[in-house]
Order: C-alpha cells, then sequence, then structure tokens
C-alpha cells in the first residue's frame, strides 16, 4: 500500500501509515508491478544528494506484528510505557495511541475506584442503601473488563477505536 499523503509504501495490511501516521483506506495504491512506472536509469541509480531528501524507512523492523504490540500495551501500564520509550516502537503512531489510552483508562480506573471507595464508605452508613455497595462495585468492575476486552480486540484486528475523551487525548498525545 501507499499512502496517498506522504507516499510511503506500508505493509498490505497495515491500516496506518508508517511514515505519517494518515489512516489508510481500501482505496489505497496498492504497489503492484502492473501498477507501479519503470524506473528510467537515473532513478534507478540513487545519487548522493536523494540521500538527504528521501524519506526515513518506515519502522517495519519490529520485533514483533504491530498489532500484537498494541495488543502487550494493554495488558498492565508497564509494557505501555516501555512500548513508548523503546526505540523501533515509539515511531509507530499507531502504538503510541493504543499505549497512550490504556495508560489514560488505567489511571481512570484508578480514579473511579477512589471515588466508588469514597462513596461505597458514605453509603454504609446508611442502613438501606448498604445493600448496593457490593453489586455497584461488581457491575462496576464488570463494564471496566468488557472496556478493556473491547480495546484489546480491536487492537489485535488493527483498529484504532478512541474512547469518547480518553481516546482523543491519547490521539493527540501520540501525534506529538
Amino acid at each position: 500500500m501507499v499512502c496517498p499523503l506522504c507516499g510511503a509504501e506500508s505493509l498490505e495490511q497495515a491500516r496506518f501509515c508508517q511514515g505519517c501516521g494518515a489512516e489508510l483506506s481500501q482505496g489505497s495504491v496498492a504497489v503492484t508491478e502492473s501498477a507501479t512506472p519503470e524506473p528510467t536509469k537515473a532513478a534507478a541509480e540513487p545519487s548522493e544528494s536523494d540521500d538527504s531528501l528521501s524519506h526515513p524507512e518506515p519502522p517495519t523492523a519490529l520485533p514483533i506484528p504491530e498489532n500484537i504490540a498494541a495488543v502487550v500495551s494493554y495488558i498492565t501500564p508497564i509494557p505501555a510505557v516501555l512500548l513508548l520509550y523503546l526505540k523501533p516502537f515509539r515511531d509507530s503512531l499507531f502504538l503510541r495511541f493504543h499505549a497512550f489510552q490504556h495508560i489514560l483508562l488505567f489511571l481512570a480506573a484508578i480514579a473511579f475506584l477512589i471515588f466508588a471507595a469514597i462513596l461505597g464508605w458514605v453509603i454504609q452508613f446508611i442502613p438501606t442503601m448498604r445493600v448496593l455497595v457490593f453489586p455497584f462495585m461488581g457491575l462496576a468492575a464488570l463494564a471496566w473488563f468488557f472496556v478493556w476486552l473491547l480495546l484489546v480486540i480491536k487492537a489485535y484486528y488493527h483498529e484504532a477505536f478512541k474512547l469518547p475523551i480518553l481516546g482523543d487525548l491519547a490521539d493527540e498525545w501520540s501525534r506529538k
């Protein structure tokens, strides 16, 4: 696939450009032998001045596939932070997005747990409401698990699924 914005070549199953991070649609130009023009002799021989103007090679030399690395970033926040700092992974916009989104989701879950613990503690003093504490905590944990599972599945299928607020923030941070 060839990116319509920067012209960089990406893997056929890639959904995002390795060069600029733009989303590749199904209508992107596929690189085939019939679609590529025959190179002229001048274009076939690279000159030294062309090296400084050429785009850097896309980071295709990842040790593991990009979608598997995105799934790994959802295991705990530790791999997500590591993927943001390790050289071959930090160049991928797709991986940075998923790492930031998981870190933000984890921080939101901690904030919600603190809020729920305080609310549960307050509700314990109301005798008729005491019965609601356990189901409330259980439903909140179940909802968080299903959101996490959805993000893992979307990352595996190489989709950048954005959560309403956290996803926009993660997208903004990953493009910096």
